[in-house]
């Protein structure tokens, strides 16, 4: 799989970027492809932000010690997901867009080339399907007309079939533990 995500982000970087969908099954995978992912970026000369889980992180950090040099390891910028998702106490998409633009916005300033890694993590809300449904169109959006590489990762056990209907009309990359597969999805005006 490292491959394979160093081969998409090498084509994703030298187009207009790409919105992922990665809906996974086995934690050790997902870190694994996290590591690789974070990995390519920075081979590439890319600044990553993560915004993971407290609980994980450490264990994606802790790889990525072993693989990169004390300067590389500064081009990894963590955010934590509960605090990045739930800002005002809950889940909304206009805050979340404005603060992902304005963590984005002194790279970009800067013409430093960064790409996204994000968990989406949520309480036990029965609303959350429309509320990520809305969020993740408008993300993409975001990440189009900014020309980045963002990945959106999702627990498939925590995913309804709803919601993954909905995330695959929003991300036109669908990556699983073991495989990548590009797909056509249609933007809503």
């Amino acid at each position: 799989m490292n491959q394979k995500i160093l081969q998409l982000t090498k084509e994703l970087q030298l187009s207009s970027g790409g919105h992922i969908f990665y809906y996974f099954h086995d934690e050790q995978k997902y870190i694994e492809n996290t590591v690789s992912y974070i990995h390519a970026g920075i081979e590439q000369g890319d600044c990553v932000l993560i915004i993971e889980n407290e609980r994980i992180f450490p264990s994606v950090y802790k790889k990525m010690q072993s693989l990169l040099t004390e300067e590389q390891l500064t081009m990894i910028h963590y955010i934590n997901n509960f605090d990045f998702y739930c800002l005002n106490g809950d889940f909304h998409s206009e805050t979340i867009i404005d603060y992902f633009s304005s963590i984005l916005d002194p790279y970009l300033t800067k013409n430093i080339s960064v790409r996204t890694w994000a968990h989406v993590e949520w309480g036990n809300t029965g609303e959350i399907t429309d509320l990520i449904g809305d969020f993740e169109n408008k993300a993409n959006k975001a990440v189009s007309s900014l020309e980045l590489i963002s990945v959106c990762a999702y627990d498939a056990d925590r995913v309804p079939d709803s919601l993954k209907e909905s995330l695959l009309r929003s991300h036109e990359i669908l990556m699983t533990d073991e495989e990548i597969k590009k797909q056509t999805i249609e933007q809503e005006k």
